[in-house]
């Protein structure tokens, strides 16, 4: 009985936390309406799930071939196939922070760029908008799964921004009154 009294506890906590998360990004979700223009909405919904949100200029771009699957390059020579996205991590040297917490020097970012696609160059500025996400090293992946890393990444070209911007995403953000705006 006791056993079952656990559980049972247990679950409800759990349904509680989703329900906060839920309530929690309903909320941010909701502020979008805020903004009348669609394409402001469309950078709203990028600063609500972004961890930072940062001017800065590239200082070093180099392949994590850890986060890439096996054999990338053998199903192109083979199957004349684009096959799957390589896998890069970028330093970027910080100049202004306008989302996210503290001030922070240097951010390190993945991303993944289908073969023959643009890729940052050292020198480039630009505003980069950093997602958290879970980033599988596919290269250490065994028959039980593949482990992961916790990191910032980037979701798509969208997240790279030109510098001349930043004015734009600092109201966008002041509208949706996100509390880790600088």
């Amino acid at each position: 009985m006791t056993r079952t009294r656990n559980h049972v506890g247990a679950l409800a906590a759990l349904a509680g936390l989703l329900a906060a998360c839920a309530a929690g990004s309903s909320q941010w979700h909701d502020r979008l309406t805020l903004l009348p223009a669609s394409r402001d909405r469309i950078l709203g919904e990028r600063l609500i799930d972004a961890q930072y949100v940062v001017a800065g200029k590239v200082e070093n771009v180099e392949r994590a071939n850890l986060y890439e699957q096996r054999g990338g390059w053998l199903m192109r020579a083979l199957f004349r196939d684009e096959g799957p996205p390589d896998a890069y991590e970028a330093k970027i040297a910080v100049d202004s922070v306008l989302v996210g917490g503290g001030q922070p020097k240097r951010l390190y970012i993945t991303f993944f760029a289908p073969h023959g696609n643009r890729i940052p160059t050292v020198g480039e500025n630009a505003i980069w908008i950093a997602h958290q996400r879970q980033l599988w090293r596919f290269a250490q992946a065994t028959v039980y799964g593949a482990p992961y890393d916790i990191g910032l990444a980037l979701d798509s070209d969208d997240d790279i921004r030109p510098v001349g911007e930043w004015s734009l995403l600092r109201t966008v953000a002041l509208k949706l009154q996100l509390s880790h705006v600088w």
